[in-house]
């Protein structure tokens, strides 16, 4: 039995103009400093130009674009006799990879330079729909990564399995 009391899992709504939970939460993790009407502004924008540009629907562009860089596995340490290993584990709920891949999207946003957030969210959203960028990259070292410990883990075939259907 836990010590804490287990925390309820908060609910969000989808965006008013979208109807999408996934672009809602984008905007949560663009906010910065509580100002949600910027955020807002950034993404819808954002979203607009991926239209113009892909002739597609932007939201299924960008959930096609997170779909690319959600990550199957996760990776945490371990201490096992005096040392610290990286034991992988499959990711069961489709939320932490979503969580993972959003935060993946927005720190190659926020590693490009000299533009502004619109143009630099809106580069990293079609090349992780092109299956290419920084969070495209940092999912593939995640997936060598628990390839190369699936040894510690309980299950090691369900790791490289996961990992290999990529």
């Amino acid at each position: 039995m836990p010590r804490r009391p287990v925390k309820k899992k908060r609910i969000l709504l989808p965006d008013p103009v979208y109807n999408s939970i996934s672009v809602h939460m984008l905007v949560n993790r663009v906010m910065k400093s509580g100002k949600k009407s910027l955020a807002y502004k950034i993404v819808y924008t954002t979203l607009k130009e991926i239209g113009d540009a892909t002739q597609q629907n932007p939201v299924e562009v960008f959930e096609i674009a997170l779909e690319n860089v959600m990550p199957k596995v996760e990776v945490k340490p371990r201490r096992r006799a005096g040392s610290v290993q990286m034991v992988p584990k499959v990711l069961k709920s489709v939320e932490r990879g979503q969580a993972n891949a959003l935060r993946w999207i927005l720190e190659a946003c926020t590693k490009k330079s000299s533009k502004s957030m619109i143009n630099k969210l809106k580069s990293e959203i079609l090349d992780a729909y092109e299956k290419k960028g920084n969070a495209i990259k940092k999912k593939e070292e995640l997936h060598k990564i628990a390839a190369n410990n699936a040894m510690y883990s309980n299950k090691p075939q369900l790791i490289l399995n996961a990992v290999a259907v990529n």
